[in-house]
């Protein structure tokens, strides 16, 4: 054990001056020596060793280019980094500035390769004027980057900038506020393959007319009531709208995978043309104004989606045929004051909804006590050919209430003795069962009109044990006269009741 009073290694813990490691003393002084007198190793790298010990380091250009107080050696270097990344809560206007200006400065005084990236994205919380965003945009068009990726904030909203011309650019994501963007009067961007906009105006619409090779298009807050994608060669594209539609024209091709959404809905005139053969994933959601389809007295849409899943064939198998999904949310009727009149639930579908032929239905159904078996059932005599059926009783946030005698679902009490044509309907899925005697007599009309169904599955929204047992008895009771039917049914919890 070393002596109170005499001094140890700090890394090999031996008694100094005995150690040999090089962890202190004099070791230390004279490991901080080059035997040769020169600088150090590192430094001594030709520089394009250098620049790949950043690049795979993964160091932002903000931190690569600190590695300049090491030596002098190294300043400089980040500049010439393959991906320029400039971002974090430390990027303000000022320091963006110098950055870009030190990158042209470099970019200019010795001509290289073009960056593989320039990604430059400031907190939402910066404000940056108009001078610093043309910096941006004419160190843009100086480094003509392969990929660009911008975001900030503008300092005062409806500013207009024009975008610089990037002729060998391949991909572009912009995400830009408080500033209108419109594009060169010269020329288009043969080069470009991929395009993501936040904000989509008409000031920029004119920027996918000269992008005749673009493979990937994304627009996440569409500002116009009409749009047309006319793009021969595009493979994928995301479009979600935030202002109610009147007309959009999707004409690709080549299309693989579609994802579209109308936030607000679409309007009463609205049209689709729609050419697209070749989709294989497809996700399309609208919203309906409240009070705008209508379902008889009762019901109104909420929300529509539609989704198609192609599944890759395996071995020596064929490819099945796609899957398409309707999904339907239906609540009670609100009238509005001034709303707009009620439409063919048919007609909307159709003239919303860029396929027709639907496979698998899913409706989510929130009452406050209304019967919905008659809904349900209108909707299995729209669609007759589907294979899955699932149906969710969402119960409202609302207090439920008992309808009165002359409620329009207590009038429709035939519907219970009713057959349907299910011919090709083989899974049923019902959720958030409450045991009551409707949602029985649901079961019973599907069970009787589905004559190749094999399997059902059921799960309670009640934990009320003496309601899952007399709705289990009666299940059991169904079944006798169904006995290809295999049926479960489980708590909400997940807990398995029933098995047959």
């Amino acid at each position: 054990m070393a002596r109170a009073n005499q001094r140890s290694c700090a890394r090999c813990h031996r008694d100094l001056p005995g150690c040999s490691c090089g962890g202190g003393g004099h070791a230390r002084l004279r490991r901080s020596r080059d035997p040769a007198g020169g600088a150090d190793r590192i430094s001594s790298l030709h520089d394009d060793l250098l620049l790949q010990i950043l690049n795979r380091l993964g160091c932002a250009a903000a931190a690569a280019a600190r590695t300049s107080l090491l030596s002098r050696r190294w300043r400089g270097l980040w500049t010439r980094l393959p991906e320029l990344v400039l971002r974090g809560v430390t990027l303000t206007p000022g320091s963006l500035h110098a950055a870009l200006a030190r990158l042209v400065a470099a970019f200019e005084l010795e001509p290289r390769a073009r960056p593989q990236l320039l990604d430059v994205r400031a907190p939402g919380y910066r404000r940056f004027s108009p001078a610093h965003i043309e910096s941006l945009f004419d160190a843009a068009a100086t480094l003509q980057p392969e990929n660009l990726a911008v975001k900030f904030v503008g300092p005062v909203p409806g500013m207009v900038m024009m975008l610089p011309r990037l002729d060998g650019t391949r991909s572009i994501t912009l995400d830009v506020q408080g500033v209108y963007l419109f594009t060169p009067q010269c020329g288009d961007m043969p080069d470009l393959e991929s395009l993501s906009v936040r904000r989509f105006n008409t000031l920029l619409a004119g920027l996918l007319g000269g992008c005749s090779s673009l493979r990937s298009l994304s627009i996440s807050d569409l500002h116009l009531d009409s749009i047309t994608i006319n793009l021969p060669l595009l493979e994928e594209l995301v479009l979600s709208a935030t202002v109610p539609l009147r007309r959009v024209v999707i004409m690709a091709p080549r299309l693989k995978k579609l994802a579209f959404e109308a936030r607000a809905g679409v309007l009463d005139d609205f049209a689709l043309n729609y050419m697209a053969p070749e989709v294989e994933d497809l996700s399309w959601q609208c919203s309906s104004r409240a009070s705008h389809v209508h379902f008889g007295d009762i019901w109104s849409l909420m929300h529509m989606a539609v989704t198609m899943k192609t599944s890759e064939p395996q071995g020596q198998l064929q490819r099945s045929p796609p899957s398409n999904t309707l999904l339907l949310s239906i609540s009670e009727l609100q009238v509005e004051q001034g709303a707009a009149p009620s439409f063919d639930f048919e007609h909307y579908i159709s003239s919303v909804s860029p396929i027709a032929n639907i496979s698998a239905l899913e409706l989510c159904i929130t009452s406050r006590g209304h019967v919905c078996g008659p809904l349900v059932l209108h909707l299995l005599e729209v669609y007759t050919l589907i294979k899955r059926l699932k149906v969710d009783l969402c119960v409202s946030f609302r207090a439920r209430r008992q309808c009165s005698a002359n409620c329009p679902c207590i009038q429709l009490n035939n519907w219970r003795s009713r057959t349907l044509s299910l011919t090709h309907l083989n899974e049923m899925e019902i959720e958030s069962v409450r045991g009551e005697d409707h949602e029985i007599d649901i079961l019973k009309v599907i069970l009787r009109s589905a004559a190749r169904i094999e399997r059902v599955t059921i799960t309670f929204k009640t934990k009320s044990k003496q309601h899952i047992r007399r709705f289990s008895s009666k299940i059991q009771s169904i079944l006798k006269a169904h006995p290809s039917v295999k049926c479960e049914l489980y708590r909400c919890s997940g807990e398995q009741v029933l098995s047959a």
